[in-house]
């Protein structure tokens, strides 16, 4: 890569960082020049971009042509007599290039080689037009399990119909709804001007999700003929990356609720994640990516705990055990995972008939000195409650299953799953969301930094605001220890001084220093560290392969490709081996690092 725009990608931000190295590996020099520069400077026109980069006009056109088409810029025509086009970020385009392999090989082993097939040259393209795609294949058999396989994964939301507006930033087409609603709202004199606001703002918030919403009808999307419905051969479609990190977050949930509960309980949980996955909330709602229109971070919790209510009460997330049951894996066996009461307790040899009767019944005195005869119902209220008898004979039992997302519910202090009502539960995301970024957090300050600095962290989480004599008495270390422990922590950025003067002169030998922890910042730093981690590890390998970049070029070469160990030299073999483990390792540092930061992205 060229060393002037990694260090200037560097000083930007994190983001800056990836997105220029993951624009330079996939896209080109021109490409990654442009990602940069929209990202220091916002929107610019392609005139603008020109001057800023000092790459002829030209080759900004033809790069931006490409960029738009994958996703990876937005572009807006102002409204003004001169229709000047401006060009700004897009992420989703950058986000689909990390994470592509993933994409892939999910959907090989989900849907199979030839969704696969689909899915890749959608992102490859960017964008595909239904009738263009199928139009390739002469072979009417061939085209119809094509047409299939499309609506399969147009109807489980892995493919998505682009439209215009796409191709805009939300944040334009905002403030065009905005000030449209806010001229058509009338000035009154008994009405303020907050209030106008306010309701202009509420009536383009509706119409701005009616805009998003718009097209998505079946008769705008279906074609139904002969009793088979496909799509619309006219319809452009093109990857849903928010689809994919909804998958993600399943897979994040399923390690948690495995390193919480066990093995088995987390299959279960994986079973029930994928009932409701399609439908679950996005992780970033659009009007929450539009500056300015919530800004108050309980405003902000209030409207995704809304969305999150909303889908339950339209039972869009709530599953039932028979929904868990269809969903589990056949090589799923749950017999003998629960340890029942009928299992701990020994079974107590039966009675004879007559002594059962009179055993099933007994007398109780009243106040009026009167008896009553009433039945003992002892055993059947252990059946209402799940303890008489467990189904161990069908390895997916629905004893069984129940059993499993029973522990799911109130089995550890975390709440996996609630129940709703009996046998109906709802999976709380916003909840599950704070409780895994914490749980990671502390895991990674634990195998890091140490079990002390981990003590003296969840003791600074408890306490607020605290000096090293009371957190010493807390955790029970010497006060040499906490010193040297608080020195790591905010050396790493997690923890905060605040510094209290005695006296009113604020001398230095009358000062005391109280500490802190923030749960946000610190994961803000954890997610920027880990951003520049996986952006270095992409530069590197560019880097040594560029320091053999004569080497790479004579085996990518049509006679050397096949022939390698009878062409190149002993010495050539070697080094070719070395890159190829190298990059290897690179690539399964780059991944392990990309799960956590799919987790901090949540």
């Amino acid at each position: 890569m060229d060393e002037t725009i990694t260090e200037a990608a560097k000083t930007q931000s994190t983001y800056s960082f990836l997105y220029t190295s993951i624009a330079q590996t996939h896209l080109g020099e021109v490409a990654s020049c442009i990602i940069s520069c929209l990202i220091s400077n916002g929107r610019l026109t392609s005139k603008e971009l020109s001057q800023r980069t000092k790459i002829p006009l030209k080759s900004i056109k033809s790069a931006l042509v490409s960029l738009v088409q994958l996703n990876c810029v937005y572009y807006w025509t102002s409204k003004d007599s001169a229709k000047t086009v401006h060009y700004s970020l897009n992420e989703s385009g950058l986000l689909a290039f990390i994470h592509s392999g993933d994409i892939i090989q999910h959907i090989k082993e989900r849907y199979g080689d030839d969704a696969a097939e689909i899915i890749q040259n959608v992102l490859i393209n960017g964008h595909v037009k239904v009738e263009d795609y199928l139009g390739q294949y002469e072979d009417l058999e061939v085209r119809m399990e094509k047409q299939t396989l499309f609506f399969k994964l147009f109807s489980e939301r892995w493919l998505v119909r682009l439209q215009p507006f796409n191709f805009s930033p939300i944040d334009d087409i905002w403030q065009e709804v905005f000030q449209e609603c806010l001229t058509n709202t009338p000035r009154t004199t008994t009405t303020s001007e907050i209030k106008r606001v306010a309701e202009a703002k509420e009536k383009a918030k509706a119409k701005l999700t009616t805009l998003l919403e718009s097209g998505q009808s079946p008769q705008d999307l279906y074609d139904s003929k002969d009793g088979i419905k496909k799509l619309q051969p006219h319809i452009i479609v093109t990857f849903n990356v928010s689809r994919f990190q909804k998958h993600l977050r399943t897979n994040s949930l399923v390690n948690f609720a495995k390193s919480r509960i066990g093995l088995l309980t987390a299959k279960v949980y994986e079973a029930a994640l994928k009932v409701v996955e399609q439908n679950s909330p996005e992780l970033r709602h659009p009007f929450l990516e539009i500056s300015g229109l919530i800004n108050d971070p309980e405003e902000e919790k209030f409207f995704i705990n809304s969305i999150e209510n909303k889908l339950v009460d339209e039972r869009k997330i709530v599953f039932n055990i028979r929904d868990v049951m269809r969903t589990l894996s056949d090589d799923i066996d749950l017999r003998n995972s629960i340890l029942t009461h009928n299992f701990l307790k020994p079974q107590l040899k039966k009675r004879p008939l007559e002594d059962s009767e009179e055993e099933a019944t007994k007398k109780v005195k009243l106040e009026n000195d009167q008896s009553v005869t009433i039945k003992n119902e002892g055993e059947s209220s252990d059946v209402g409650n799940g303890n008489a008898f467990t189904d161990n004979s069908d390895p997916h039992s629905l004893t069984l299953i129940q059993h499993h997302l029973k522990l799911l519910t109130s089995g550890t202090a975390i709440q996996f799953l609630n129940e709703i009502s009996p046998g109906t539960f709802s999976v709380p995301y916003a909840y599950l969301t704070k409780q895994i970024k914490q749980y990671n957090f502390e895991s990674l300050i634990k195998t890091t930094l140490g079990q002390d600095a981990f003590r003296i962290l969840r003791c600074l989480k408890s306490m607020k605001l605290s000096d090293e004599k009371t957190i010493s008495n807390a955790v029970l270390l010497k006060e040499k220890t906490v010193r040297n422990e608080i020195y790591q922590l905010v050396k790493a950025n997690f923890v905060e001084i605040q510094e209290v003067p005695r006296s009113a002169d604020r001398a230095a030998s009358k000062t005391f220093f109280l500490f802190r922890f923030k749960e946000w910042p610190s994961n803000k730093f954890l997610l920027n560290s880990l951003i520049y981690s996986m952006a270095e590890i992409i530069n590197n390998v560019q880097d040594f392969k560029a320091d053999h970049k004569i080497l790479l070029e004579k085996c990518e070469r049509e006679d050397v490709q096949g022939h390698e160990e009878e062409l190149l030299l002993e010495s050539e073999l070697k080094t070719l081996l070395g890159l190829q483990n190298r990059e290897i390792n690179n690539i399964g540092k780059f991944n392990r690092i990309k799960t956590l930061y799919d987790i901090f992205s949540l």
